[in-house]
This record gives C-alpha cells, sequence and structure tokens, in this order.
C-alpha cells in the first residue's frame, strides 16, 4: 500500500517523513486555503522537496472546463516535473479533461469519487489513481469500504491498471479495512500516522518491559555491558 500525507504544509510533510515510510503528498483546493502562506510560496517549497526526495505530488485543477484543465495540467507539469500527479475531479468536464491529458502523457487521478460508475469510467479512460472519498461515502448512506473494495474487484476483473487511492477517513480502523480488500493506497492527514501505530497493548507491553528492566538494572543501558 502506498502512503500519501494529505496536508499543505511542507514542514508537516517532513515531519511525518521522518518517522514514517511515505509515497509523496497530496493537495486539494481547499487544504490550500487553510495556510499563511502564498500559492507561490507553497508551489516553491513542494518543487524543492520533490525534487530532492522523488516522491509523488497531487495538485488538482481549478478549472471548470476540460481545456482550461488541460491547460493547467501542462503548466503545472512543467513546473513541478515528472513527480506531479494532476488530479480532476469526478465531473463531465473533468472525465474530458481525463482523455485530453492522457494523449499527452500526463499522470492523473480522478477525485472526489463517491460511486463504482464513476470509478470504472475514470479507469476504462486511463486514470493512474481514482480518489474514492470512504467517509463521504458513509455519509450519503452507501458503504465506503465496500464501494472500495468493489473498485479494487473490478478493476482486476476488467484488468484496469488504476490504483485505488483511498480518501476522507474518520478512523484508523476504516484504514486497516481498506487494506484488507486490496486498496492499492491512502491519502491521510499527518495525524492519522501515529493513529495508525497506536494500540494499548503495545504501551502495555512497553511498560512491563521497562519495569522489569528497572527493577534489576536500575538506570543502567542495555549497551552498558
Amino acid at each position: 500500500m502506498e502512503f500519501f500525507v494529505d496536508i499543505a504544509e511542507i514542514e508537516d510533510v517532513k515531519a511525518v517523513e521522518e518517522y514514517f515510510p511515505i509515497d509523496g503528498f497530496t493537495t486539494n483546493p481547499n487544504i490550500l486555503t487553510k495556510t499563511e502562506k502564498t500559492l507561490s510560496q507553497n508551489f516553491s517549497e513542494y518543487k524543492e522537496y520533490i525534487e530532492k526526495t522523488g516522491y509523488k505530488l497531487f495538485v488538482q485543477v481549478t478549472a471548470d472546463r476540460a481545456e482550461d484543465m488541460l491547460a493547467q495540467a501542462l503548466k503545472l507539469r512543467e513546473y513541478f516535473g515528472e513527480n506531479l500527479v494532476v488530479k480532476l475531479p469526478a465531473v463531465k468536464e473533468g472525465y474530458k479533461a481525463l482523455k485530453l491529458c492522457k494523449k499527452e502523457g500526463l499522470p492523473v487521478c480522478v477525485t472526489v469519487v463517491h460511486s463504482l460508475n464513476q470509478a470504472l469510467l475514470a479507469a476504462k479512460a486511463g486514470a493512474d489513481y481514482i480518489a474514492p472519498y470512504v467517509s463521504h461515502i458513509d455519509n450519503i448512506g452507501a458503504d465506503g469500504i465496500r464501494c472500495v473494495a468493489e473498485m479494487v474487484e473490478a478493476f482486476k476483473e476488467y484488468g484496469y491498471g488504476s490504483k485505488v487511492l483511498g480518501a476522507s477517513f474518520r478512523t484508523a480502523e476504516q484504514i486497516e479495512r481498506l487494506a484488507g480488500v486490496g486498496c492499492h493506497a491512502v491519502t491521510i492527514t499527518p495525524q492519522f500516522f501515529d493513529m495508525l501505530i497506536a494500540h494499548p497493548s503495545t504501551n502495555e507491553s512497553m511498560y512491563m518491559f521497562n519495569k522489569s528492566w528497572k527493577e534489576k538494572f536500575g538506570d543502567l543501558q542495555v549497551t552498558d555491558f
């Protein structure tokens, strides 16, 4: 499974990378409004970081017409280079833009996906990633995990090379369940990485290890031999 950090501030991505394996990071128009930095400042930092690390960067277009989406995608690709994945919305103009972008050889993620039908059409058109909003799907009365499972199975059945990139989570359990159904990737906030490894039994075991050691050896360390 690929893990991406869903954030605007590059410092938060670096903080996650210090502890956990990641494959890159994702942004969206809403996230980019949550930072005090200008778009130019953020993009400059993104560019420097992905050139240094080789990580993937997902940036979403903001245009409404397919031709304008393509123009933005090409400009973003020219600026960020080959590590960029262009995000296109799962709306009619987005599907047209997807076909145009693939003709230009651009990696594309179709985002804000809420149904298997949306995912199938995007996969058939050659989307590299397809991002279902898991909790949003739950909110409209469907089952987000089941929807992802159906996408994974359908792509395998029809030989589509698209990867399912799960997004929009409330709990770490959702991500664990996605792994169980073969979801290819997830994008999560920095706080979620800590949640993924948190477990009370691990904490209890470590408490007993430390207690036993101190009772026997005090402040000595395992390397003090």
